[in-house]
């Protein structure tokens, strides 16, 4: 009886652990989800990025020969 018991204490936790890992597998697909950007917005931001970059770099070297 006593291993019955154990058996089924085993399984139960067994399956709330396999429950646990698939909400959080399923939760981590969820947020990737929502943390990527549409198409077409990295593009102008890499660009803009590369001009301030420019500025940046013109203005120092500006300085540099005051």
């Amino acid at each position: 009886m006593e291993a019955a018991v154990e058996a089924e204490v085993a399984r139960r936790l067994a399956e709330q652990e396999k429950q646990r890992l698939d909400g959080e597998k399923h939760e981590a697909i969820e947020s990737s989800k929502t943390d990527t950007m549409p198409s077409g917005v990295l593009m102008p931001l890499l660009e803009r990025h590369k001009d301030l970059d420019s500025e940046l770099i013109a203005r120092l070297q500006e300085l540099e020969r005051k």
